[in-house]
């Protein structure tokens, strides 16, 4: 329901609130949280800056590295989703522990940034850039010891593409990882068929100077939420698929052993546990579990990753809704809002009366007691770029913060 909507046909809200029907309550007692969000609750309040900031629970991540690692296994190589993880600190605590070294990339200025924090790092791009894009990064490359030739593997979806990268290897001088994107069921693009993967390697192995092929990048989204393993139907159509691309490249005379064979991501990585088709896995948000990755292969995973924010102003009433029912009967204004997240705790919330950037107000019932300066907890409904709204991450382990991450630049 619209802002609009609430106030008209009422007295409006300065008309409520100078009623003195309903009162300010900065002291109330605080009951709302559980022992963990409590004890956040405590902490922030302590030692927190008292404005709205992202969380990040580094025992229950690292349970969540260990769960993902398990599923990839020692045969397979796991790689780290850059996109859904924007920091380089927290990269580093990932690739740590999971004993890897291989990244996925979706944005130059992060591609960069990466060149210059992990010098060592294999780096796949998640998406076809523009040819511009990789202009960029090369004339912003400068001195980083970074080896672009055989570090970054560009990901290319279309003959018109690789004629374009081509082109650009030519002009600068360099030599270029090719990866091919292939539409293995989810129609975004990428080769359509193992048909037209004649025509991509002619090029590629026509011009060994400029260009080296390294392998195949075939996403499958689409099988999300499905409770399906490797004879689900739609899976033994995304690997035949897959398959029909490889069988390609060895008669194309392409030794397979020596490629990247990506695929997955978190929704669907434990799919292919016992898979002997990809041999690169891809994930990033089932580090830290935004909610729209409760999904099956997830259960496994915890909630690391949370937006706290404090309460700014408390109404024993609510001024927009005199008879609200018993879930909306208490009013609070947290400090900015509208972002991409749900309410965690207090965990019984109402409808939102309207969403604001500034302060937002939400609902209860009687039942929850805050005080003003108490903070209130969302999970983002996702990681990527929700992560980049709140400066550094702070993180935190056994109810004390450990440590403040630096976010990356959308720019740069």
């Amino acid at each position: 329901m619209k802002r609009r909507e609430l106030l008209k046909g009422t007295a409006g809200l300065a008309a409520a609130m100078g009623s003195g029907a309903l009162l300010w309550s900065p002291h109330a007692p605080a009951s709302a949280h559980d022992t963990y969000f409590s004890s956040l609750n405590n902490l922030l309040k302590r030692d927190g800056p008292g404005r709205p900031v992202m969380l990040i629970d580094t025992a229950r991540m690292n349970h969540n590295i260990d769960v993902l690692t398990g599923s990839v296994g020692p045969e397979k190589t796991y790689r780290v989703v850059v996109k859904s993880l924007p920091s380089v600190p927290l990269l580093e605590n990932v690739l740590q522990r999971a004993k890897t070294r291989s990244l996925m990339v979706f944005h130059q200025p992060f591609l960069n940034a990466i060149a210059e924090a992990f010098p060592n790092s294999d780096t796949l791009l998640g998406k076809p850039m523009p040819v511009r894009a990789a202009r960029t990064f090369y004339r912003k490359l400068g001195e980083a010891p970074f080896d672009a030739a055989n570090q970054v593997q560009w990901l290319i979806d279309s003959q018109q593409r690789l004629l374009q990268y081509q082109a650009l290897a030519r002009e600068l001088g360099v030599k270029m990882r090719v990866n091919l994107e292939i539409d293995v069921g989810l129609h975004r693009g990428g080769l359509p068929q193992p048909e037209a993967l004649g025509a991509a390697l002619q090029v590629i192995q026509g011009d060994p100077e400029h260009l080296s092929f390294s392998g195949f990048m075939g996403y499958e989204p689409h099988l999300t939420g499905m409770k399906a393993s490797l004879d689900h139907p739609a899976v033994r159509s995304v690997l035949d698929i897959y398959r029909g691309f490889l069988d390609g490249a060895r008669t194309a005379g392409i030794k397979l052993d020596r490629l990247t064979l990506n695929g997955a991501g978190s929704h669907t990585l434990r799919i292919y546990e016992h898979d002997k088709t990809m041999n690169d896995l891809s994930a990033g948000s089932g580090v830290v579990m935004p909610t729209d990755f409760d999904t099956f292969h997830l259960t496994d995973n915890l909630p690391a990753l949370f937006i706290a924010t404090p309460v700014l102003k408390r109404y024993d009433g609510n001024p927009y809704m005199p008879d609200a029912p018993e879930n909306m009967q208490r009013l609070y204004y947290i400090y900015g809002g509208y972002w991409k997240a749900q309410m965690v705790s207090p965990a019984e919330v109402g409808e939102p009366i309207y969403q604001s950037t500034n302060q937002s107000p939400i609902t209860t019932s009687r039942k929850v007691d805050l005080r003003v300066d108490d903070y209130v907890f969302l999970r983002p409904t996702q990681s990527e770029f929700v992560m980049l709204q709140f400066g550094d991450l702070l993180a935190v382990k056994g109810g004390e913060f450990t440590d403040r991450w630096p976010v990356f630049h959308q720019t740069g």
